[in-house]
């Protein structure tokens, strides 16, 4: 027996299931459905409705406003952010049509609606397997994006991923090209390596992002706040219904980049861009546009504080301090040993330039800024002159006030 959906704010329990005499469908099918009336929740506070011109199929139209219904409820997300689950969800079931395609993940407190959220990723998703902080070990969590290729791999209390090192192996899941691991299993009594395709979607919840700049341009971000009010209950049975509105989309539009986004978030968004493109939806993906945006400007800051530019930040200030007002374009020397507590003092002890063995620091500085690095009577020094300093900088995005001073004294343009 098939039971059709309904939402009613009269009503203490603000879901309602009734009984239908139709048959079971199935869950994804290409065939043209019978358009089904909405009656949404909370129908006066909407803020972005569903644009009327939309061409998507009806109960497609219907699944997406039903589950932005579902997360409002019961985690208490706004109109925005429910429809960006609901699409990244939708997305999901359409991964041969993405590559690469992000991860999600929803960050914040404890009680802000992270729980409720992820339940509804795990039912709506694509094949969904899940896996959780007490069994988050290396090989585990390579079988476990294995048995979720070309599906959703759910991680709960994904802090431990960062403590146990596995941030990697999510960036590698990110891309076909890159969704490869390697794991040791038993054959008869040998051990033997076995090749995994991991790639897919990836569903998280945290209470804090991620450090690594890099699995952070994969992911799309929701952060839960903590509300007053009282979100219902999924009843059992009213998930699995929406379900039964899904249907598979032959083709989304090609979409460029014509918003000047840095490359790898517009890549890391362009699912949704083009799942909101396919709806029609430019109210919402103009509100995409901007987020899209606030994370290339807030990249290029997080960027600066990677390896390369802190060290690079280090010298300036090393630099500094050695000539005060007096700089010369005279070749230089830094004892090695003065870099890490430069380092410290300026960004604190937990900067990952930190963690670098001296071979990596010195391949850094020798490969990618150039300068010479010498050993002589036991000491390792770093030689440069404050003209090489400026032009390495200034190819990494490095800006320091104390630049135009040594440009002026030195007559540099």
């Amino acid at each position: 027996m098939e039971k059709e959906i309904h939402f009613n704010n009269e009503s203490n329990d603000a879901w309602e299931l009734e009984n239908n005499t139709s048959e079971d469908a199935p869950l994804v099918d290409n065939k043209q459905p019978t358009s089904t009336e909405i009656v949404p929740f909370s129908q006066d506070n909407i803020d972005m409705p569903f644009p009327e011109n939309s061409t998507a199929l009806p109960d497609l139209i219907s699944f997406i406003q039903l589950t932005e219904e579902v997360l409002k409820m019961s985690a208490g997300h706004n109109s925005y952010q429910a429809r960006k689950i609901a699409y990244y969800i939708l997305g999901t079931w359409h991964l041969s049509h993405f590559d690469p395609f992000p991860g999600l993940v929803f960050y914040g407190a404890p009680s802000t609606g992270k729980t409720a959220s992820m339940n509804v990723c795990k039912e709506l998703c694509c094949k969904a397997v899940t896996i959780t902080s007490d069994s988050i070990t290396e090989a585990a969590f390579k079988q476990t994006m294995a048995d979720a290729n070309n599906g959703t791999l759910i991680v709960e209390e994904a802090d431990k991923v960062t403590e146990r090192n596995l941030e990697s192996l999510l960036i590698a899941r990110y891309s076909k090209s890159s969704a490869h691991v390697s794991k040791m299993v038993k054959l008869g009594g040998d051990w033997v390596k076995s090749d995994l395709i991991t790639f897919g979607a990836s569903v998280l919840h945290r209470r804090i992002l991620f450090r690594d700049p890099a699995l952070l341009r994969r992911m799309i971000k929701v952060k839960t706040m903590r509300k007053k009010k009282k979100f219902s209950k999924i009843p059992p049975g009213v998930l699995k219904q929406l379900l039964k509105k899904l249907y598979v989309v032959d083709k989304f539009p090609v979409v460029d980049n014509a918003w000047d986004i840095e490359a790898g978030i517009f890549d890391c968004y362009l699912p949704l861009v083009r799942i909101a493109k396919y709806f029609s939806d430019e109210v919402f993906l103009n509100r995409l546009i901007e987020e899209m945006k606030q994370e290339s400007n807030q990249l290029k800051e997080e960027e600066t504080y990677l390896e390369g530019p802190t060290l690079l930040k280090a010298f300036i200030r090393l630099a500094a301090d050695k000539f005060k007002d007096n700089p010369t374009a005279e070749r230089f020397g830094i004892h090695v040993k003065e870099i890490n507590p430069a380092i410290r003092e300026e960004f604190g002890p937990d900067n990952s330039a930190l963690l670098l063995s001296p071979n990596q620091r010195n391949r850094i500085i020798r490969e990618d800024f150039k300068f010479l690095v010498t050993s002589g009577d036991g000491k390792n020094k770093v030689y440069l002159t404050l003209p090489m300093l400026i032009s390495v900088c200034e190819e990494h995005s490095i800006t320091d006030d104390v630049f135009a001073v040594w440009k002026e004294k030195l007559n540099l343009k």
